[in-house]
C-alpha cells in the first residue's frame, strides 16, 4: 500500500454486527489512547515563533522536539507544524475518550434495542474507517498477491 492513497474500503463478504464494530473501534482506541499517552511527557505543544532559529513544534520548556522543513517553504512550514499541534496528545485523548463513550453507550444492552443504534453505528462505522487495512476490521480483505 503507497503511502500517498488513502485505501478503499473494500465490500464486506457479510455483514458485521453492531458488537463487532463496536468491539473493534474500541480496541482501536484503545491502541491510540496508548500511543498518546506515550507522548505526554513533552507536556502542552506549542509553535516556536516564526522566524526562530529552529521552526517547528516545542513542549513545555520551549524545547523544540519536532522541527518543521517540509522544503516547500516558510508558509507550508507553518501549516505542518500548526496541523501536529492540533493533534497533540492532549487534544487527542480527548477526542478518543469521547469515542470510547461512545462505544460504551453501544455496548448497553439496552442500547442495542434502541432506535438510534443504526445511525449511532454508522458514526462508529466512520470513526473505524482510518483503519480498514487493520486485519481485525470487520470489512477487511487481505489485497491479493
Amino acid at each position: 500500500m503507497s503511502g500517498e492513497q488513502r485505501p478503499e474500503r473494500p465490500t464486506a463478504g457479510h455483514e458485521a454486527t453492531t458488537a463487532e464494530w463496536v468491539a473493534f473501534l474500541e480496541a482501536r482506541v484503545r491502541e491510540e489512547l496508548e500511543a498518546a499517552d506515550a507522548l505526554a511527557p513533552h507536556g502542552w505543544w506549542d509553535l516556536t515563533e516564526p522566524g526562530a532559529r529552529r521552526f517547528g513544534v516545542q513542549g513545555m520548556g520551549g524545547r523544540v522536539f519536532a522541527p518543521v522543513l517540509t522544503g516547500s517553504g516558510h508558509f507550508l512550514d507553518q501549516a505542518t507544524a500548526m496541523h501536529i499541534v492540533r493533534n497533540q496528545p492532549q487534544r487527542t485523548r480527548d477526542d478518543l475518550l469521547a469515542k470510547l463513550a461512545l462505544v460504551t453507550l453501544l455496548k448497553t444492552p439496552s442500547f442495542l434495542e434502541n432506535t438510534l443504534t443504526g445511525p449511532l453505528l454508522m458514526v462508529v462505522q466512520q470513526f473505524a474507517a482510518p483503519f480498514v487495512d487493520h486485519p481485525d476490521h470487520p470489512e477487511y480483505e487481505p489485497e491479493e498477491t
